[in-house]
């Protein structure tokens, strides 16, 4: 429901998302998480706040790159890192979602020696993308990455493919990743990878070369896919192929690039085609 200042016109929801660029509640609710991701390691964890000080250590020498002995005080104090960063005026606004993208990569990284961590990392990202969402942030957290993308469902059709076999999501993490590359994303070659995640799901099913003849082939596999559905897919494998947009050639005229919003749709789209075959697999 509309509060009373959008119901009487004093302001208006906002029509477009928050992107290129953080806001200060948006840096508040960052650094909001920080806060309880810190009070969740400290109660779960013996030794007091000592994971969340080595992830702060983490972050001032391989981020920041600043000396290890200069983050420890002459009294036994330590610098603080994580929600320093977010508040200053200091970094750029993709800055500061790079080290946000760290942090979870290296709690993640910790979550495989210390399982009991992977639950508090889970609530964290979880934590973050619901305040993302709430505040008009045009950001979430997919996987280990940090993408521009705002449907639930987008999420849930990657993130589900990405559960796939190693050669699946290999293609398709290094989609999101290419696709997350800030500040210079690589459209074409995550198109080029979310496409081959279709590929080499329809070669491993069917045993074709390349994906068109293997789409064709799906039939014999005993997977009966519509027509129009099937030749809607098609057409995108041939854009793909379009010596225009560079994505299996060279580059002609950069007019014709890919922006982010086809990447985006290709790996959508891919994802969801990859659920989708695998779903009629099971039937």
């Amino acid at each position: 429901m509309a509060l009373f200042s959008e119901r009487y016109g004093y302001t208006k929801p906002s029509e477009v998302l928050i992107r290129g660029k953080i806001t200060t509640e948006i840096e508040n609710v960052i650094c909001s998480c920080y806060d309880v991701l810190y009070d969740a390691l400290r109660k779960n964890y013996t030794y007091s706040d000592e994971i969340y000080n080595d992830m702060e250590l983490y972050l001032w020498t391989h981020f920041l790159n600043n000396r290890r002995n200069d983050f420890y005080g002459n009294y036994g104090g330590h610098m603080v890192v994580a929600t320093s960063v977010i508040k200053s005026d200091d970094y750029e606004w993709f800055i500061k979602i790079n080290m946000l993208e760290m942090s979870v990569q290296w709690l993640h990284e910790i979550g495989e020696k210390k399982q009991w961590i992977i639950g508090i990392v889970k609530n964290f990202v979880a934590q973050l993308n619901h305040e993302f969402a709430r505040l008009s942030f045009a950001y979430r957290i997919v996987g280990k990455e940090v993408i521009e993308i705002t449907s639930q469902n987008e999420i849930a059709e990657i993130e589900e493919a990405l559960l796939q076999t190693s050669n699946i999501k290999s293609h398709l993490s290094e989609a999101l990743k290419l696709l997350s590359n800030r500040p210079n994303p690589d459209y074409r070659n995550s198109i080029k990878e979310s496409i081959s995640a279709v590929e080499a799901l329809c070669r491993e099913i069917t045993g074709e070369n390349t994906l068109g003849p293997a789409l064709k082939a799906l039939d014999k596999k005993g997977l009966a896919i519509p027509t129009f559905f099937k030749s809607g897919f098609e057409k995108l494998y041939y854009y793909t192929n379009d010596s225009k947009t560079g994505i299996r050639h060279a580059l002609m005229d950069a007019s014709d690039a890919p922006s982010f919003e086809e990447a985006k749709f290709m790996l959508v789209a891919c994802s969801a085609f990859v659920n989708y075959i695998q779903g009629k697999r099971t039937v």
